[in-house]
């Protein structure tokens, strides 16, 4: 009868012990959050373009629309990732480094290429918003214009974590 008390007792002690180790698993996924995610897949996360598209139903004419818009801008898109590769590479070892004045010289001499980017993403928006219903365009504006806010919003954040940082902690 003892030893059936025992074996019971050790029992529900395993069973209580695995309820606690799994109560105590975190409830996210593991991996990239936040800014570091959103910098890891583009300006705009990891979505792309789909956020510009937020609360509209797309016709199958609007669909197959986009798609041969995306289809012209992608081999410009892949060239201008081609071109970045060396200057991508050279801001990730001095950043390793910590080599402030080579990212500077980095970002300055990649403004051209970082505009040329610009103006094929602001191409795209705009053929991609042409291939839309008016009524839908109307939902792609708001939307872009959400975006617009969201960024300023981060850069504005940015710039005073870069205010606070060099004002507080200088060598």
């Amino acid at each position: 009868m003892i030893n059936i008390r025992y074996a019971l007792a050790g029992a529900m002690l395993l069973l209580g012990s695995a309820t606690l180790a799994s109560a105590q698993q975190p409830t996210h996924p593991q991996g990239a959050k936040g800014r570091h995610a959103r910098a890891a897949h583009g300006m705009m996360g990891a979505g792309g373009a789909r956020g510009l598209f937020k609360g509209i139903t797309l016709s199958d004419a609007e669909k197959a629309n986009l798609k041969t818009v995306r289809e012209k801008y992608a081999t410009q898109q892949k060239a201008l990732r081609e071109q970045f590769k060396p200057q991508m590479q050279a801001a990730r070892e001095a950043r390793h480094k910590g080599d402030t004045a080579a990212l500077r010289d980095l970002w300055q001499k990649s403004a051209g290429q970082r505009e040329q980017a610009k103006q094929l993403m602001l191409a795209e928006r705009n053929d991609l918003r042409s291939a839309l219903t008016p009524a839908n365009q109307a939902t792609f504006d708001t939307n872009v214009a959400a975006l617009q806010k969201r960024i300023a919003a981060r850069l504005f954040d940015d710039r005073l974590n870069y205010q606070f940082m060099t004002s507080h902690f200088r060598n």
